[in-house]
């Protein structure tokens, strides 16, 4: 017999050859089906799942405060009855006061330029709205105006509203904020994050449009309010005949009434009333009315306006009274100084 290492090595490659057929024939009679071995990976064990009930919920972020409106100082301008500059047709002294509204726009940040009634002695004579348009001309349109109409606006006997209304400055007003044709007002701003309510009723309209002003005012009842009325209060203070029906049944009613302004009576007078709006037997709510007309100076002694200005911070409103012709301030009937300030005023 011949050993491997004695056969040449092709001899050697062929018989290794055979050798492992044979090994494969047999493997395959005792299997009956040959498969090529194949190794598997082992998966990595899925993760634990924690029931969903059992999860912690992750910590929500900390709500934040919504922003809030930084505190306010601003004005409005306050006319009163300027019939007699209209009658004299005096446009210097319209002009002036135009002016200098306008120069103080910004240092006084004006929001609104309001006026109790008696723009003119006769709304019936148009000369006299030409006059006082040389006053509203150099504001209209810039500073947001609100006015009433007092029983001159509506002629010296006739007392009807068709001249008044027929105002361009009247008829522009929104109709939703208007009541007859302008018989009543109402215009909404906001200043410091405070909403502010201007509602007015004029001359001889102050009845018929009652419930439309209450309507107004309990619609907004988020709003400090700020009522106009041509007549409310005396020189003393004390509230007209005429005007105890506004007292009683808006006022009172209202608890955000805070500030009423009227004219009509030459002078300057001041009320400060207080009210149980809950009746529980304590006072709530404290109501400020001012009335100021410098109606029938003499010519040299003219052009008085009035400003408000509320600071938002301290819920306080200092007030004076100044004349661009004269270039004075004027001091106030009641409180016997140019200036004064209404504590808890709105």
């Amino acid at each position: 017999m011949l050993f491997l290492s004695q056969l040449s090595p092709r001899s050697r490659l062929f018989r290794f050859a055979i050798a492992i057929g044979l090994i494969l024939a047999i493997i395959v009679a005792f299997s009956g089906v040959w498969r090529p071995l194949v190794i598997e990976e082992l998966a990595e064990p899925a993760p634990t799942q924690t029931p969903l009930a059992a999860q912690a919920s992750p910590t929500p972020a900390p709500s934040l405060p919504p922003e809030q409106a930084a505190p306010e100082q601003f004005s409005i301008v306050w006319l009163s009855d300027t019939q007699t500059i209209a009658y004299d047709n005096d446009i210097r002294v319209f002009r002036l006061m135009g002016e200098w509204i306008m120069e103080q726009k910004e240092p006084l940040n004006i929001r609104y330029i309001i006026q109790t009634g008696d723009l003119v002695d006769n709304g019936y004579v148009e000369k006299q709205w030409d006059s006082f348009n040389v006053l509203l001309n150099h504001f209209y349109g810039k500073i947001p105006y609100l006015p009433i109409a007092g029983n001159h606006d509506l002629g010296v006997k006739l007392q009807k509203y068709d001249a008044y209304s027929d105002q361009p400055f009247v008829k522009s007003l929104p109709k939703e904020q208007s009541f007859k044709g302008g018989q009543a007002v109402y215009a909404t701003f906001q200043a410091g994050g405070q909403d502010f309510l201007i509602v007015g009723a004029g001359w001889g309209a102050e009845e018929s449009s009652m419930v439309w002003v209450n309507d107004v005012l309990r619609s907004h009842p988020d709003h400090v309010a700020i009522l106009l009325f041509h007549y409310y209060i005396k020189i003393n203070g004390s509230v007209t005949t005429r005007s105890v029906a506004l007292r009683d049944r808006i006022v009172a009613r209202n608890p955000n009434v805070r500030i009423v302004l009227s004219g009509h009576v030459r002078g300057s007078g001041y009320r400060l009333e207080e009210f149980d709006d809950d009746g529980d037997g304590e006072m709530d709510r404290q109501v400020h009315a001012m009335l100021y007309n410098y109606q029938n100076y003499p010519r040299y002694n003219t052009g008085q306006l009035r400003v408000l200005a509320f600071d938002t911070e301290t819920r306080e409103i200092r007030v004076f009274t100044y004349s661009p012709f004269t270039k004075r301030y004027y001091s106030d009937g009641h409180f016997k100084t140019q200036e004064f300030v209404l504590e808890n005023a709105f």
